[in-house]
C-alpha cells in the first residue's frame, strides 16, 4: 500500500505563501512518483497544534523551524530563514521552492525564472515589504492576495467551511504553477531563437519575424539592446495578416522607445490607408503601440515610414 504523505500547515486564515507552498509540494510528490506509476496520497492538515508536528512529512508556514533535511519549511522564527542575494526574504512558499523547483522541472533557468517573476513578489509581500509604490492609491491592480482575501472572507462571514476554500485555493495555485512553468519553458526557448534573428538582422533598429513569438520574450531579448525601435510579427490575434509593435522601455511600462507616428493614431482602414499611402493597412491603435496590415508587403512598408519619421 501507498503510504499517506501528510503535509501540515497552520489553520485559520489562509495566505497566499501557504496556498502556493502547498501546491508545489503537491506538483513535486506527484513527480517524484510519476516514474513509478502510482499516485501518492496526500493528506492536508491545518492546525495550530504544535504536538502535531512530528505526524507531518512535510511543515510548512508552521512549526517554528527552517530544516530542509527535516521537510520543515517555516520562517517566523527569531532571525527568520534567510533572503536571497537580492535581499529578498523567504517566505514559506520561497522556502519550498528553492528546496523543491529544480526537483519538478531540471532546468535552472526555468526555476530562477519562476522564482524571479512568482515566488519572489509572495515572499516580499507575505514579509511586509510593498511593492506598489502607487500614484495613484484608489487605482491598484488586482493581485494574489486579493483572490485568497475573498475566500478568506466568504469563510468568515457566509459560514463557508474554510477547509474546503482552501484546497481550492490550492488547487488554483497548482494550476497556475504549472501553466508558469510550462510557459517558461517554452519561452526560454522562444529567447533562444530571438537571439538569433536578432543577431542575424541587418537593421537592428527593425526586427522581423515569420512567426508569433510571445511579447514577454521578445522584450526580455531585445530590450537588452539599443537599437531595436520596433517588431513584426503575424498577427495571430486576428487570425490573418501581419502587426508591427513597438519597444518599450522596460518591462514595467507602457512607454516605448519611440511611439508610431502621431497622424496614424486611432485611424483604421481607408482613413488608415489615405494617410500611410499602404492599401492594405488595417488599424493604429490610439495609443500608437502597434499596427496592423493584411500583407507581410504592406507591414514593411509601414515600418519603413516610421523608420523614416524617426531620422
Amino acid at each position: 500500500m501507498f503510504k499517506k504523505i501528510k503535509i501540515i500547515t497552520h489553520n485559520g486564515t489562509f495566505h497566499v505563501d501557504d496556498i502556493f507552498a502547498v501546491a508545489t509540494l503537491k506538483i513535486f510528490l506527484r513527480q517524484k512518483n510519476r516514474k513509478i506509476f502510482l499516485k501518492p496520497k496526500i493528506e492536508i492538515i491545518r492546525t495550530r497544534d504544535l504536538s502535531l508536528i512530528r505526524r507531518g512529512d512535510y511543515v510548512v508556514d508552521f512549526g517554528g523551524e527552517y530544516n530542509p533535511k527535516k521537510l520543515r519549511f517555516d520562517h517566523h522564527q527569531k532571525g527568520g530563514a534567510g533572503k536571497r542575494e537580492n535581499g529578498v526574504v523567504y517566505s514559506a512558499f520561497g522556502l519550498v521552492w528553492k528546496e523543491f523547483g529544480r526537483k519538478i522541472y531540471n532546468s535552472k533557468n526555468v526555476v530562477e525564472e519562476i522564482d524571479k517573476r512568482i515566488v519572489q513578489s509572495v515572499d516580499a509581500m507575505d514579509n511586509g515589504v510593498d511593492l506598489l509604490n502607487l500614484k495613484n492609491p484608489e487605482l491598484a491592480p488586482y493581485l494574489f492576495y486579493d483572490v485568497v482575501a475573498t475566500y478568506n472572507f466568504l469563510s468568515q462571514k457566509n459560514g463557508d467551511k474554510p477547509m474546503e476554500n482552501f484546497l481550492k485555493m490550492v488547487s488554483w495555485a497548482e494550476d497556475i504553477l504549472l501553466r508558469e512553468i510550462e510557459r517558461t519553458i517554452i519561452q526560454e526557448q522562444q529567447k533562444r531563437e530571438i537571439l538569433k534573428i536578432y543577431n542575424k538582422a541587418e537593421d537592428k533598429r527593425l526586427i522581423i519575424f515569420d512567426k508569433s513569438y510571445g511579447d514577454i520574450a521578445i522584450l526580455e531579448v531585445l530590450g537588452e539592446y539599443p537599437e531595436p525601435l520596433f517588431v513584426i510579427k503575424p498577427d495571430t490575434d486576428r487570425g490573418n495578416g501581419w502587426n508591427m509593435k513597438t519597444i518599450k522601455k522596460n518591462i514595467n511600462t507602457f512607454e516605448a522607445r519611440v511611439d508610431l507616428p502621431l497622424k496614424w493614431a486611432g485611424k483604421r482602414d481607408e482613413e488608415l490607408q489615405k494617410v500611410t499611402g499602404v492599401s492594405d493597412a488595417v488599424f493604429c491603435h490610439n495609443k500608437r503601440f502597434i499596427i496592423v496590415s493584411k500583407s507581410k508587403e504592406g507591414i514593411l512598408k509601414l515600418a519603413n515610414l516610421a523608420l523614416e519619421s524617426e531620422r
